[in-house]
């Protein structure tokens, strides 16, 4: 669907919306971003990517990649508040591979540094990482932390602070840190963190595909005019 069509068919389902949601629609595609971006490496408690999600949706994060290993995620709603559903979920789970592998891959094929977080990272700190390239940020389970491979493959680890006696944060307290900081970053500099006049209208299409009841029909008799 080229770029003209595609302003068509907000402009047709917007329609079916009231002035506020449209509203709202523009002013949170406005400060969204791509250019940093959590990625939940197998983790075995679902309320806690959940709790991710609600955090970084809140922050104007548009992706979450989630690696499912040994664990599947399913949506728990009650924690999540609704997040997942305006929020673009890559999900890597296929079995007998190396799903990391799979997901680093990708996110190195959109340009990506990869940074995994570690209580153990003596290199740098969260006030340290560099934000001069989109940068994809690893969270492992809270008792075994991110994957050997990751720790491997990744371009490099890093630390947040704690000055008590317990050995880590919680895996969405610990998100939750990070990207509050990272985007909040980004938002004063002159990086190039926002969204693309293309992306936001595909994300656009797919937020007003769920917001408006019978959406399927309409965008069929869009495409018959």
């Amino acid at each position: 669907m080229d770029i003209v069509i595609k302003r068509q068919l907000v402009e047709h389902l917007s329609q079916f919306i009231t002035p506020s949601r449209r509203e709202k629609i523009d002013s949170a595609l406005q400060q969204r971003t791509r250019y940093v971006v959590p990625v939940l490496e197998d983790i075995y408690q679902p309320h806690n990517i959940s709790a991710s999600v609600r955090t970084v949706e809140c922050c104007g994060v548009q992706d979450v990649y989630v690696i499912e290993q040994q664990n599947r995620y399913t949506v728990n709603t009650g924690v999540s508040k609704g997040a997942s559903n305006w929020v673009t979920l890559h999900k890597y789970g296929k079995e007998g591979r190396n799903n990391t592998e799979a997901c680093f891959s990708q996110l190195r094929s959109k340009g990506y540094r990869i940074l995994v977080a570690s209580p153990h990272a003596k290199s740098i700190q969260l006030s340290e990482i560099s934000l001069d390239k989109p940068t994809a940020i690893v969270f492992g389970a809270e008792e075994r932390g991110v994957s050997l491979y990751a720790q491997e493959q990744a371009d490099g680890a890093f630390t947040v602070p704690m000055y008590g006696f317990t050995e880590s944060f919680n895996v969405s307290v610990c998100v939750s840190l990070c990207f509050y900081e990272l985007v909040n970053r980004l938002r004063v500099s002159s990086l190039p963190w926002m969204l693309s006049e293309e992306e936001r209208l595909d994300i656009k299409v797919e937020w007003l595909r769920m917001m408006v009841r019978g959406s399927e029909f309409l965008e069929k008799e869009f495409f018959v005019e």
